[in-house]
């Protein structure tokens, strides 16, 4: 059997469908299907059940996967490997990041800047990914994570202020306390079941009705510019629109939350060594950012 011909076998496996694993590596969809169907036929078994909706292995197809994908995986980390002992780590980088996750910009960045020739694709989404479907190779996202198939560590924490328009300020006032929000429109991040955003824990908890929530922070920026809600936005955010934009932030003595943001990765056994090289760049920053805070 073809090692190649393996390689296209157990790619269109990972990802479930012809097209995104030729998307994935790069080879032309009739190039897979030729060489899957010629691995069928010097094997003399159907692997693949071929249906509208993709393909889906057969129960000897699930089996040579079983057998062969570490083995390829391990081929490729080999030659990988290789490759960055000789200075030379290069490929392609898939990333996804909250919307105006301007910590994990500034990681990719510095990540680039000391390798090159690796070429980093980065889906601003706030969506729940699946990793291997969606080709993603590193994800962060706001808040705890947990799962077998992933490694989820945190690297940090996203705080949030209070920000308005000055015309809807001089409109309605400016709130005082929390609870005024009540009196206010509201703009924040929320779930899409959810009717309220709750701020506080326990019995200091507050529970506030928006008017517009959203999962994407730049629909909930524009909310604010526009004068149409208060906002709640990460701190870098309103930073910025403070600066450039003349809003003014308020309840500036209130503790505003946290959220805690997450690096997650798939639970390989042998990752790739780009992969390998960008986590352990983000732990490296995080551990030196938090010595130099610890030190101020």
């Amino acid at each position: 059997m073809n090692l190649n011909t393996l390689r296209l076998f157990a790619a269109v496996i990972q990802h479930g469908s012809l097209s995104k694993a030729s998307e994935r590596l790069n080879v032309p969809i009739a190039t897979i299907s030729r060489q899957i169907a010629d691995l069928e036929k010097e094997l003399n078994i159907q692997l693949f059940d071929r249906q509208k909706s993709g393909v889906k292995p057969t129960m000897a197809g699930q089996r040579l996967y079983e057998q062969v994908h570490l083995s390829i995986e391990q081929l490729a980390t080999a030659k990988e490997v290789l490759f960055e002992e000789q200075g030379n780590l290069k490929g392609k980088l898939r990333l996804s990041a909250s919307p105006a996750c301007e910590p994990v910009l500034a990681w990719i960045a510095d990540f680039q800047t000391a390798y090159p020739q690796v070429q980093v694709h980065c889906t601003l989404t706030d969506r729940l990914l699946d990793l291997s479907a969606d080709g993603i190779d590193v994800a962060f996202r706001i808040g705890q994570l947990h799962g077998e198939q992933f490694i989820a560590k945190k690297v940090g924490q996203i705080g949030s202020k209070w920000v308005a328009h000055p015309d809807l300020l001089a409109r309605l006032g400016t709130p005082s306390t929390v609870k005024n929000l009540k009196n206010f429109p509201i703009a924040a991040w929320a779930k899409n079941e959810a009717s309220v955003i709750t701020l506080g824990t326990g019995r200091q908890a507050v529970e506030i009705p928006y008017l517009f929530a959203s999962n994407d922070s730049y629909a909930i920026e524009y909310m604010a510019k526009q004068g149409k809600a208060v906002a709640l936005l990460a701190d870098s955010t309103v930073d910025r629109l403070v600066a450039e934009n003349g809003l003014v932030e308020i309840l500036g003595e209130t503790e505003n939350p946290k959220f805690d943001l997450t690096m997650i990765y798939a639970a390989h056994r042998y990752p790739s060594s780009i992969v390998r090289a960008f986590v352990g760049f983000v732990l490296d920053r995080v551990h030196n950012e938090t010595l130099d805070s610890s030190a101020i």
